[in-house]
């Protein structure tokens, strides 16, 4: 049996995590890390590509502009901001070429150190980061044997405070 204290901790958790839950905008074949500009496990922002136009939306920008871009092993995921930029992100110095027209560029780009698999977000308004789902089993993995352990842990120790 589980102690109620637990029951009472995943509650008040669930309401706390709600909201945020709710404002998260779902894109098919993506993770919503939440706000902030992408990181790597160094902290480190990806080099990124970023068409001079605006979108409607977080899914529009994943699935029509940066789904394109999605078979390049460099590809990490990408960012949409408030002003309704999308992002794309790559590895350092790995990113596609794409065509731009000298007198009237569609695109700007800019080199950072990112490499890898996202790790999280900067944390700081103005943009969304989400991560290609194909790099969830790297980072996924890794959390979900930490969550797990520290879960039984708890459990275990809740079973003997109630035992005695």
């Amino acid at each position: 049996m589980i102690p109620s204290s637990i029951i009472n901790i995943t509650r008040m958790a669930t309401l706390l995590l709600l909201p945020i839950a709710l404002a998260q905008e779902e894109v098919n074949g993506y993770i919503h890390l939440g706000r902030g500009s992408c990181v790597d496990q160094k902290g480190s922002f990806y080099s990124y590509i970023q068409r001079t136009l605006t979108f409607p939306d977080a899914t529009t920008c994943g699935s029509a502009e940066c789904a394109k871009f999605g078979n390049a092993a460099s590809y990490r995921g990408f960012e949409f901001s408030v002003t309704k930029r999308c992002t794309c992100l790559f590895d350092k110095e790995k990113m596609p070429p794409v065509q731009n027209d000298a007198s009237s560029p569609e695109y700007v780009s800019k080199n950072y150190q990112g490499m890898e698999y996202v790790a999280g977000t900067s944390g700081t308004p103005g943009a969304d980061c989400y991560m290609i789902a194909r790099d969830s089993a790297v980072t996924m993995g890794t959390g979900l044997f930490y969550v797990t352990t520290i879960a039984s842990a708890l459990l275990r120790g809740f079973e003997i405070k109630t035992d005695e």
